[in-house]
């Protein structure tokens, strides 16, 4: 096994990650599902600040509360996927060009990773210890007491305002709540003021966290994640015995950093 190159690549997914499952995703399809609606629509004129964070951590916490779909897509990333917040399981496909295709199944503490279309890379699924990949836990997609990943996201809210009927606009400071996290680090003083917009259905839920990662360099433009289907159900498959191999320290450091 290339534990090396499996190193190299687990730190492009780390970045990645860092930047998109934690509230600061890829940017969607045309046709991907998303709401219409405010729960309190009303023109950003009059709505007070307080107001709209108030309504947006609202709906993003509603991400810890069932099942959803997740849609990733952007210039570095490009994924879809399920979580389960009650059973923390899920399964998330990721394809990040000349990187290779990752598949992440997560069933409570366990995650799986699969790497297709890389040369070297192992043909099994590569098993983790979630909770060891760091305190942030970058491939952990559902951290425990945060399944969805809702509070860290509204951590990282500077300020916000409404816009229109279930929109919100406003920054994000990511050092809030990866300080630690080495891809965070390195963007230094960007990572304190990135802008963002997000949409709330009918239902008071978060359906779209779009990102200006312009800021963080211009190469990756718009980032958004959008979440549909909520409610449905998510079966996850644990991978034979005879397909899985436990992953190197190598890549779980690379992972955690």
């Amino acid at each position: 096994m290339n534990t090396r190159r499996l190193a190299t690549t687990g730190v492009a997914i780390v970045a990645a990650l860092s930047l998109g499952l934690s509230g600061c995703g890829t940017k969607t399809d045309a046709d991907t599902p998303a709401g219409n609606g405010g729960a309190n629509p009303a023109p950003a004129t009059s709505s007070a600040p307080a107001d709209a964070s108030a309504e947006l951590s609202a709906a993003a916490l509603k991400l810890n509360e069932q099942s959803v779909r997740m849609k990733l897509k952007s210039s570095v990333i490009d994924g879809d996927g399920v979580m389960d917040p009650a059973t923390k399981t899920g399964d998330m496909t990721m394809k990040m060009g000349a990187q290779g295709t990752f598949r992440v199944l997560m069933l409570g503490d366990d995650a799986y990773l699969k790497i297709t279309g890389v040369t070297g890379m192992p043909k099994k699924w590569l098993h983790m210890d979630a909770t060891k990949l760091g305190r942030s836990g970058n491939l952990n997609l559902m951290p425990e007491g945060d399944p969805g990943g809702a509070k860290q996201m509204i951590d990282s809210v500077v300020d916000v305002k409404r816009t229109g009927e279930g929109k919100f606009a406003g920054t994000l400071d990511y050092t809030r709540t990866k300080s630690e996290d080495k891809a965070i680090q390195a963007l230094g003083e960007k990572a304190k003021a990135v802008p963002f917009t997000a949409r709330v259905d009918d239902q008071g839920r978060l359906v779209e966290f779009a990102i200006d990662t312009s800021v963080l360099h211009e190469s990756l433009g718009m980032m958004t994640t959008t979440y549909s289907d909520f409610g449905a159900p998510v079966s996850v498959k644990k991978p034979a015995a005879s397909d899985t191999q436990e992953a190197p320290e190598e890549l779980i450091k690379a992972m955690g950093s």
